[in-house]
């Protein structure tokens, strides 16, 4: 029997992971915390200080901050063990569920004069439009993967999951090489 394992792209050691061309740099990160958070998540969020949740037009300037995916569910996401304490997994008593998904997730950030180029590679979506309502999601099709997106200074973050985070990865490098071409010349007929 052949070796199915052999159609798979290897996937890229993480923390090495970069991309860098003229006025753009892309790094993958592994988060240190990641919890799908459902129901109650006013009272989660209320639990760390009035964390906003914020869709990818808004600016995310911690490094803790929750991604708005549908009307009752979030992605909190943290690099830091401030906001971090333990918690009680599953459904709590003021009715809220949170579910670890740290180890599912893979993080891309995409920075410099050059990301909005990228990001509008990806996805077709005003990225540097005004930021909609509150109720605009996270979550969108990126080269044709579910990815949920937040704006970072100088850029936009990627959260992926897993399993996915290779074949994102690829799409990045391919774009990032397409983007850095000198645009091709017409020749004139004499």
């Amino acid at each position: 029997m052949p070796d199915r394992g052999l159609f798979w792209s290897p996937v890229p050691d993480w923390s090495r992971a970069e991309i860098q061309q003229p006025g753009l740099g892309i790094t993958a990160l592994s988060p240190r915390t990641a919890w799908l958070v459902s129901g109650n998540f006013s009272a989660f969020l209320a639990k760390r200080g009035g964390l906003a949740c914020v869709g990818p037009r808004e600016t995310c300037e911690r490094d803790a901050y929750s991604l708005r995916l549908t009307p009752d569910r979030l992605l909190f996401v943290a690099q830091d063990a401030v906001s971090t304490h333990p918690e009680t997994f599953g459904w709590s008593d003021d009715g809220v569920a949170i579910t670890d998904v740290s180890d599912g997730l893979m993080l891309f950030d995409v920075t410099g004069p050059a990301a909005p180029a990228l990001m509008q590679l990806g996805a077709n979506y005003e990225f540097e439009a005004n930021p909609a309502g509150p109720e605009e999601s996270a979550s969108t099709l990126f080269a044709g993967l579910h990815a949920s997106i937040v704006r970072i200074l100088p850029g936009w973050r990627l959260h992926v999951e897993r399993p996915y985070a290779t074949a994102m990865w690829q799409w990045l490098q391919h774009a990032a090489q397409e983007w850095a071409k000198p645009p091709a010349r017409e020749e004139v007929s004499p």
